[in-house]
């Protein structure tokens, strides 16, 4: 048997599929699961690209990924959903996740790293992703998108509610 993946043995059973919920190794306070299409072969050269898809302030990691894996099959494309928890900087945190940064805490750090996991364990196609969110996860996407414009293939947006907007009197 050949070995394809990045971790020293094959994949198990809950790698496939709608996946089984992990912590980040950067960061356990983060978990993330992904959506796998069914056509996935440890023993084949088929790569595939990787969206990311970003919960909403009510954190349902869980229906965002089954809600994108009809996508996942009908295009090919592994599914990473993260889940950045509530009350992690303090209590009634709803929103620092959103703002990327809160403190020593960098939210964009915490989902590249899962990313690289992702990439360790899957062939993932080129060095960019797919990136969607919607409402706390659109102001995450939002962001992340002038922090990290060359990580992604492509964004979508849908109500962030609060934007950040360019600022032309700043160099960045």
């Amino acid at each position: 048997m050949r070995n394809v993946s990045g971790h020293g043995k094959r994949l198990s059973y809950y790698d496939f599929g709608h996946t089984t919920v992990y912590a980040s190794r950067f960061d356990q306070r983060f978990p993330y699961c992904a959506c796998v299409p069914d056509d996935y072969d440890e023993d084949s050269d088929k790569t595939y690209p990787l969206a990311v898809i970003v919960h909403g302030t009510e954190r349902g990691m869980l229906a965002y990924r089954d809600a994108f894996a009809d996508f996942a099959e009908q295009n090919g494309v592994i599914v990473l959903a993260p889940l950045f928890p509530a009350n992690v900087c303090f209590p009634g945190d709803l929103s620092s996740y959103k703002m990327l940064r809160q403190g020593d805490l960098h939210y964009d750090a915490v989902l590249l790293d899962m990313v690289e996991e992702m990439r360790e364990r899957y062939r993932i196609r080129g060095d960019r992703v797919l990136m969607y969110g919607f409402s706390g996860g659109g102001h995450f996407t939002h962001r992340f998108l002038f922090l990290h414009p060359e990580r992604l293939l492509a964004a979508s947006i849908g109500a962030p509610g609060v934007v950040t907007l360019l600022d032309f009197d700043h160099d960045f």
